[in-house]
């Protein structure tokens, strides 16, 4: 489970979360599954989320060990930048 705090773009300020198990995850809001993704890594310091049935691409960068930095894209055009924390299970 990760945590998912906005920085900066359209996307709420609270309740985001990211669930993500090995090729696959979901983001939630307040929870709730809200879109269905898949994982690529193209090298260990990066991951791209690509939702399913949406035009939505999520670019990740690992900062460190629990966090990554990230940025949403709508049609190959950023609207938000995020953090992903992990979150204790």
């Amino acid at each position: 489970m990760w945590r998912v705090v906005r920085e900066s773009g359209a996307l709420p300020p609270f309740g985001v979360s990211k669930r993500i198990f090995g090729a696959r995850g979901w983001t939630l809001l307040a929870g709730a599954p809200a879109a269905h993704f898949k994982v690529r890594r193209p090298d260990s310091d990066h991951a791209v989320l690509d939702y399913v049935g949406l035009p939505v691409r999520d670019e990740l960068v690992a900062r460190d060990s629990t966090t990554w930095d990230g940025r949403g894209l709508l049609l190959g055009r950023e609207f938000c930048r995020f953090r992903l924390e992990r979150e204790d299970v």
